[in-house]
C-alpha cells in the first residue's frame, strides 16, 4: 500500500510533547478522486484523529475492513497500527489532527471521546472550530500554541457533545446562535418568543423546534435560565436588593421573582444576599 497525503509532515508532527496537551499539526485532506492511503504498522508516537467530513474511508482493524462513512471520527492512539484508505473515484474530504501530551488520555476519557469510532454527524459548529484551529496553526501568531490548545479542546468537546447527545447531521442554523447571544444581551427586557422568531423570519413553532434541536432546551427555558443566573449573580456579588435584581432581569413582580429563583436554585433570593 502506498503512503500519500500527510507524509511530508511526518517528521515535524510525529512527536510527544512534555505539556499536558499540545497540537502537533492539523489540516484538510482531499483525495480528489485518487487513491490516498496510509500504512503505518507501528502507528505514530502521537494521537491521531481523522474526521470524515465528506465521502467515506476504509480502515483495517484486526485484519478486517470497515467502511467509515462521513460524520464519523476515527481515533488512533500512539503506537496503534494505522491502515486506512480513500478509494479512487470518490471525492472524500477529511480533517486530521495530531496531538500529544501526558493529559491526552485523561481528556478523551473525561469528555467521552475515547472510542475508536465516534459518530458526530456533520456540524457547522465543529467545522468552524476546526477552520479557526488550522488558521492559528498555520499563521503562527504570538501565543499560537496556547490558542491551538484551547481550540483543540473546543473541537474535542464539541465533537463529544454531538456524539453524546445523539445529534445526527443537524442542519445547523447560525441565526439560532445569533439569537442566543441576543438573549444574553436582552436579559433586562421582556421580549416574547414571537419577537425572536420574527427576527429569524420563522414561525414560532419552527423557531422553537430549531432552537431546541440546537440547544437542547426550549427558548422559554433558555431565557429563564439566563434571567435566574444573572439575578443570582447580581444578588450575590454586586449587592443588589431583591427588587433591583428582579427589575434588572425584566421581572416586575417581586413574589413571582422569588418563586422563580427558589424553583430553579432551591434557595430564596435573600439567601444569595448573605454572601
Amino acid at each position: 500500500m502506498n503512503l500519500t497525503g500527510d507524509r511530508a509532515i511526518e517528521i515535524t508532527s510525529n512527536r510527544v510533547s512534555d505539556e499536558y496537551l499540545q497540537l502537533n499539526c492539523c489540516g484538510i485532506q482531499q483525495n480528489k478522486g485518487k487513491l490516498r492511503a496510509a500504512c503505518r504498522p507501528e502507528g505514530r508516537l502521537d494521537y491521531h484523529i481523522l474526521y470524515i467530513k465528506e465521502g467515506r474511508c476504509t480502515i483495517t482493524r484486526d485484519d478486517k475492513d470497515m467502511v467509515i462513512n462521513e460524520g464519523n471520527i476515527i481515533l488512533y492512539r500512539p503506537h496503534e497500527p494505522q491502515f486506512y484508505r480513500f478509494s479512487a473515484g470518490e471525492n472524500a474530504v477529511s480533517y486530521y489532527l495530531h496531538f500529544s501530551g501526558y493529559g491526552c488520555e485523561d481528556i478523551l476519557k473525561k469528555i467521552g471521546l475515547s472510542r475508536p469510532i465516534n459518530y458526530v454527524g456533520k456540524s457547522d459548529a465543529l467545522e468552524r472550530i476546526f477552520l479557526r484551529l488550522t488558521s492559528e496553526y498555520m499563521l503562527k501568531k504570538p501565543l499560537s500554541i496556547e490558542m491551538c490548545t484551547g481550540l483543540l479542546i473546543q473541537f474535542l468537546s464539541c465533537a463529544s457533545r454531538l456524539s453524546l447527545t445523539g445529534q445526527r447531521s443537524v442542519n445547523y442554523d447560525t441565526s439560532i446562535e445569533r439569537i442566543c447571544s441576543q438573549m444574553h444581551r436582552d436579559t433586562g427586557k421582556n421580549y416574547s418568543i414571537a419577537h425572536y422568531a420574527q427576527d429569524c423570519s420563522l414561525s414560532i413553532s419552527r423557531f422553537s423546534h430549531l432552537f431546541k434541536e440546537q440547544t437542547g432546551v426550549s427558548p422559554k427555558q433558555y431565557l429563564t435560565k439566563i434571567k435566574v443566573s444573572r439575578a443570582c449573580l447580581l444578588l450575590e456579588n454586586h449587592g443588589y436588593t431583591i427588587e433591583e435584581a428582579a427589575q434588572a432581569v425584566g421581572i416586575d413582580d417581586k413574589n413571582y421573582f422569588s418563586r422563580l429563583i427558589r424553583q430553579h436554585t432551591g434557595h430564596t433570593p435573600g439567601w444569595y444576599r448573605k454572601f
